[in-house]
């Protein structure tokens, strides 16, 4: 799937029982509103048009446009009443997210309305026909009603269609997992039954396979891309496992490209990595490293938080692994933080990305090399993915990055207000929610997209 520019299906329908008493040019006139709608929606996706539907014959037709553009979300936006029949049809085994929209193209209804001006108007008749039978198969879909010409509408609509299409970047895909979640660490684990409810696979990567990764990366590399980082813009207080770090990174990264990887997952404190004699370091270097060139890196074995931080930079660009550490009474924030790991396109532009030793989790190989920087403020939405009972379960909360005081912390940190209360009593509340201690961090406040996304997937959503 494309993030940037998801592909999105559009089908529309038109009820050719009413022709007879329409005036003429009728058919013509929602056949051209339907084509608007596919070419509103081009403005923002990768549009496939599989046009409108006047017939069950019809909807055969589209799905098999569709079933042969596998678009990453399908939009019904319908021109006027129709049976939902013909959209079914469409929709027929299309494994992906469904947004109905009604778009409506009339502000305000004329003075002695007829017949055929309200049968124009009924595209609400034709959303409400199709919802009950999606909701009588138990098919998961969106919906909002948007006019094509107001911008706040069409933005809604936008942030939604990209919402659902993330559900597109889970559904078959593989998370690389580089170790065991820490023993005892009950709230990250994550079985293959469970993932598998998201339509997700994981690959676990053994301390044979990993080793081999390392030890094949050519030295060249490794000094050029210790080079490349200042490029990046980053600082560098050079230690003594820079190398060994940048060529784990490179491993890690060989490793996630040969099994088409969207995420991984690391154990630093384990055999294969801080405690293998091959590595004997922490994979913070790597981690920063591939998240920013867009595969979302989570530690301790957490997968899933791994999948929280592809949502996060699929919906906004940007993914970093934190935890909440403690609030503080005097200012009613939160204090957040990584542990040397995390996404540089979340750093201050006005203070350096540092890249320097993580002399707090040493290996057999002394200190890895880590990343350290302060977030940049703005509005942010802090994401926790995790199974809970036969579904999965995602607590979110809005707020924003308000300062960020500290480059002694040794990782990325900032200091968070939630939109919902100080935070003692919204820190209580995130408790409450059941998340994970990991959470991902997205740019933004995510308000409209994380309800569609949870719809989409199946799964409960819990604001705090």
């Amino acid at each position: 799937m494309s993030v940037a520019r998801p592909k999105v299906g559009v089908v529309s329908c038109y009820f050719a029982l009413f022709e007879e008493q329409m005036p003429p040019g009728f058919r013509d006139d929602r056949a051209a509103t339907a084509r608007a709608y596919a070419e509103l929606l081009a403005r923002d996706f990768e549009v496939v048009d599989a046009g409108m539907l006047a017939s069950d014959a019809d909807g055969a037709r589209a799905n098999a446009v569709l079933r042969e553009a596998r678009p990453d979300v399908v939009v019904f936006a319908p021109s006027m009443a129709a049976p939902p029949s013909y959209a079914a049809h469409a929709l027929d085994e299309i494994d992906a997210p469904v947004v109905i929209w009604n778009a409506p193209t009339i502000d305000r209804l004329p003075d002695g309305l007829t017949q055929s001006q309200a049968t124009v108007n009924s595209s609400q008749v034709a959303a409400v026909m199709l919802a009950n039978p999606l909701v009588r198969k138990g098919t998961p879909f969106a919906t909002l009603t948007a006019s094509p010409a107001d911008p706040e509408g069409t933005a809604e609509l936008a942030r939604t269609v990209r919402a659902a299409a993330v559900v597109s970047a889970l559904r078959g895909a593989t998370v690389l997992r580089v170790g065991a979640w820490i023993p005892g660490y009950l709230d990250v684990e994550s079985t293959a039954a469970e993932i598998g409810r998201l339509g997700v696979s994981e690959h676990a990567v053994s301390v044979e396979e990993l080793n081999g990764a390392f030890t094949s990366v050519d030295e060249a590399r490794v000094g050029e891309a210790l080079s490349g980082l200042e490029s990046r813009g980053f600082t560098r207080r050079e230690g003594p496992a820079d190398s060994r770090s940048m060529r784990l990174a490179l491993a890690l990264r060989a490793l996630a490209d040969e099994h088409d990887a969207v995420a991984v997952t690391v154990n630093c404190h384990s055999d294969l990595l801080r405690w293998n004699p091959e590595i004997g370091i922490t994979a913070c270097l790597g981690a920063s490293l591939l998240t920013a060139d867009g595969t979302p890196v989570s530690c301790t074995g957490d997968l899933p938080t791994a999948l929280a931080l592809v949502i996060a930079r699929s919906l906004s660009g940007r993914s970093l692994y934190c935890e909440f550490y403690t609030p503080e009474r005097a200012t009613g924030l939160m204090f957040l933080a990584a542990g040397g790991e995390g996404d540089p396109a979340w750093a201050d532009p006005a203070h350096p990305v540092v890249v320097e030793p993580n002399d707090h989790y040493p290996g057999d190989h002394g200190s890895g090399t880590g990343l350290s920087f302060r977030l940049e403020q703005g509005p942010a939405t802090a994401l926790s993915l995790s199974p809970a009972g036969n579904t999965w379960r995602l607590a979110w909360a809005t707020g924003e990055i308000v300062e960020a005081r500290y480059d002694t912390v040794g990782g990325p940190n900032g200091m968070f207000r939630f939109d919902s209360g100080s935070a003692y009593e919204a820190g209580a509340r995130w408790i409450a929610s059941g998340a994970t201690h990991h959470n991902a961090l997205a740019r933004g406040r995510l308000d409209t997209e994380i309800p569609v996304l949870a719809r989409a997937l199946g799964i409960e959503e819990v604001r705090v």
